[in-house]
C-alpha cells in the first residue's frame, strides 16, 4: 500500500525539520540489539543455548541477533523462522495478501541474514489465529496472530527434535 507506515514515516521527514528516521529494516542496531540482549537473556534464563528457537520474521532483527549469537555458542542450534504465506522473507517471489500483522514482508529488509535460518515455516491466517486464540485460552497469554503463527512453528518443529529437547518460542506481541 502507498500509506504503509514505512511510506507515511518517509512522507513525515520530508515535511518535517530535522526529522530522521530510525529505520528498523536497515539500522544495524536491531539485530545488534537482540544478540546483546534477547539472546543473551534467554540463554541466562535457561543457563545454556536452547537446541531449538522458533522465531517469525519481520524486520529481521530479531531472528538475525539471537541466531548469530546462540549459533556462535552452539552452532547446532537449530533456528527456525516463521513467515506468512504472502511474504517472501523465506524465499520466493510470489507476493499476496495476509492478516497477520507483525511478520513477513514484501521486501527483503536488510537486517535480515537468511543464511542464519535453517528452517522457514510457512505459515497461513487460519491456524495463526487458531493458535494465537489458544494461547490466550488455555495460557492466558495475551497474543496476536504472529505469536499464533509461531506457536504453529513450533508444533511443525517438535516431532523432529530428540526427546528432552530445549525448545525457545519468541512471541513478540
Amino acid at each position: 500500500s502507498p500509506e504503509s507506515h514505512l511510506e507515511v514515516a518517509k512522507r513525515l521527514q520530508t515535511e518535517t525539520k530535522n526529522a530522521h528516521i530510525l529505520d528498523q529494516y536497515a539500522n544495524p542496531e536491531n539485530p545488534h540489539a537482540h544478540y546483546a540482549g534477547t539472546a543473551a537473556e534467554i540463554i541466562s534464563d535457561l543457563g545454556a543455548v536452547p537446541d531449538c528457537v522458533v522465531i517469525g520474521a519481520g524486520t529481521g532483527g530479531t531472528i538475525t541477533g539471537v541466531a548469530k549469537h546462540f549459533k556462535e555458542k552452539k552452532p547446532d542450534v537449530k533456528i527456525v523462522g516463521v513467515d506468512p504465506v504472502g511474504s517472501i522473507l523465506a524465499g520466493g517471489t510470489e507476493v499476496k495478501t495476509y492478516h497477520v500483522e507483525g511478520i513477513g514482508y514484501d521486501f527483503i529488509p536488510k537486517v535480515l541474514d537468511g543464511s542464519l535460518v535453517d528452517r522457514w515455516i510457512k505459515t497461513e491466517d487460519k491456524p495463526s489465529f487458531e493458535w494465537a486464540l489458544r494461547a490466550i485460552r488455555e495460557e492466558g497469554l495475551m497474543v496476536g496472530g504472529s505469536s499464533g503463527a509461531v506457536l504453529y512453528g513450533v508444533e511443525a518443529v517438535i516431532s523432529e527434535l530428540k526427546p528432552g529437547a530445549t525448545v525457545v518460542a519468541i512471541l513478540a506481541d
